[in-house]
C-alpha cells in the first residue's frame, strides 16, 4: 500500500510520528510529503498540484496539518471559513478518487493562554465536522492518544517528544491495518471552491526565467522574477497565498488585483534554519482576482516603498541589494467562498445526528 504523508514539521523531524510509522508499517510504501509553516491550504494544493504532475495516486492519505491551522489562525493569517473549505476540499478530493483519508490532530504545548486555547478548540471542532460531514473516521487528538496532555510531551511549544510521536504513530499504524480509515463521502454541496495555479500557467514579462528546483520537501518548477520583471496569473477567486522560495536574494516584491495593489517581501527569519526556504505566504488582505493577479518586481523603490505593506510571517528584512533582489514563485492558490454552502452543509450534518438519535 502507498500511504502518503501530508503534515507539519512534527512529521519531518527524525523522532517524529512519521519517521516512527514507517518503521511501525514496514511492508507498505511510505511517502512523507511534510512542509513546517504551512497548514492545511498547503496541503490541499499539494494534492492537487501532484495530480497535475502525475505522480502516482496514493492508496491512502494521512493529513496532519491541524496544529499549523491553530498557529496560523491565532496570528490572524487563516480564517475558520477558509480552514473548512480547505479541509472539505481535502475530503472531496479523495472521495472523488477513491482514497481513504485521516485527520490527524496535533496541538501545541498548553500554554495556559485562554486565547490560545480558545484556537485550539475551534480548529479540533472544524477538523471534527468535516470528517463527520464526509463519513470519515474520527479525528485522532492528542487527548484521545495520550490521555492527558502534559508539557513533558514536548520537546518545545511546537514539537512532540520521541515517546509522545511514537505513541501518535501506533495510532496511525492501528488505524491503518484495522482497516478504519475509511474513503470520504462526496459532498454534493462542495464543489472545488479552491485551486492551485502552478507557475508553468503564468505568463511573465522582462526580467524571468523558469527554473526547477528539487528539494527534500517540494520539487517543481518556479517563476524566477529579477527587477523589473512581472507575471499574470490566470486564476479566479480571492487571493490565498502565494508559494515562495526564500533565499539569500528574496526581496520586496507588488501584488496587484482587482484594482489594488500592495507590497510583500519574501524574505523570513525562518531562513535562519533552512536556507533556501519554501513556504506559502498567506495573504491577509485576500484581493479578488478575474484572471487578473500580477506579482511583479518594480524596479521604482520609492513607488514600491508608498504601497501599503502587508505583514508575512516572521518577516526579515532583505539581504541583497535592492536592484539585485529576486522573488522565486511555484504558485498561487485562490479561494472562492461560499458561507451558504457551508451553512446548509452543517444543518444537514445536525439534521442527519438528529435522525440518528431518534432511532
Amino acid at each position: 500500500m502507498r500511504v502518503l504523508l501530508l503534515g507539519g514539521s512534527n512529521a519531518g523531524v527524525y523522532f517524529g510520528w512519521a519517521a516512527q510509522l514507517q518503521g511501525l508499517m514496514p511492508a507498505h510504501e511510505i511517502v512523507n510529503r511534510f512542509l513546517g509553516a504551512v497548514g492545511s491550504l498547503y496541503g490541499l494544493s499539494r494534492l492537487q498540484d501532484a495530480e497535475r504532475r502525475g505522480e502516482p495516486a496514493p492508496d491512502l492519505v494521512v493529513f496532519e496539518y491541524a496544529l499549523n491551522d491553530m498557529i496560523l489562525l491565532d496570528a490572524g493569517f487563516v480564517t475558520t471559513a477558509l480552514i473548512h473549505d480547505a479541509l472539505a476540499g481535502v475530503a472531496q478530493f479523495c472521495a472523488l478518487r477513491g482514497v481513504p483519508l485521516l485527520f490527524l490532530c496535533l496541538h501545541p504545548r498548553p500554554s495556559g493562554r485562554a486565547r490560545v486555547a480558545s484556537n485550539v478548540r475551534r480548529v479540533e471542532r472544524i477538523y471534527q465536522r468535516v470528517a463527520e460531514a464526509h463519513g470519515m473516521a474520527r479525528c485522532p487528538t492528542l487527548e484521545t492518544i495520550l490521555g492527558r496532555v502534559r508539557p513533558e510531551d514536548f520537546v518545545d511549544p511546537h514539537h512532540l517528544t520521541a515517546e509522545a510521536s511514537l505513541r501518535c504513530a501506533k495510532i496511525v499504524a492501528d488505524a491503518v491495518s484495522g482497516g478504519r480509515i475509511r474513503v470520504p463521502r462526496a459532498g454534493r454541496l462542495h464543489p472545488p471552491s479552491i485551486d492551485y495555479v502552478p507557475a508553468s500557467a503564468a505568463e511573465s514579462s522582462g526580467r524571468c526565467r523558469r527554473i526547477e528546483i528539487a528539494s527534500t520537501v517540494f520539487s517543481g518548477s518556479f517563476l524566477e522574477l529579477a527587477r523589473p520583471g512581472a507575471s499574470r496569473w490566470p486564476g479566479r477567486g480571492r487571493l490565498a497565498g502565494l508559494l515562495l522560495r526564500s533565499t539569500q536574494d528574496s526581496g520586496v516584491y507588488r501584488v496587484a488585483a482587482g484594482g489594488r495593489a500592495y507590497a510583500r517581501t519574501a524574505q523570513s527569519d525562518m531562513r535562519e534554519i533552512v536556507p533556501n526556504l519554501i513556504l506559502l505566504h498567506y495573504s491577509r488582505r485576500r484581493p479578488w482576482a478575474e484572471s487578473d493577479l500580477e506579482v511583479a518586481m518594480p524596479d521604482d523603490e520609492s513607488a514600491l516603498a508608498a504601497l501599503p505593506q502587508e505583514p508575512t510571517l516572521l518577516p526579515a528584512e532583505p539581504g541583497a541589494p535592492f536592484g539585485d533582489q529576486t522573488l522565486q514563485i511555484a504558485g498561487a492558490v485562490f479561494w472562492r467562498p461560499s458561507f451558504w454552502r457551508r451553512w446548509l452543509a452543517f444543518l444537514l450534518l445536525r439534521l442527519s445526528f438528529t435522525k440518528q438519535s431518534s432511532r
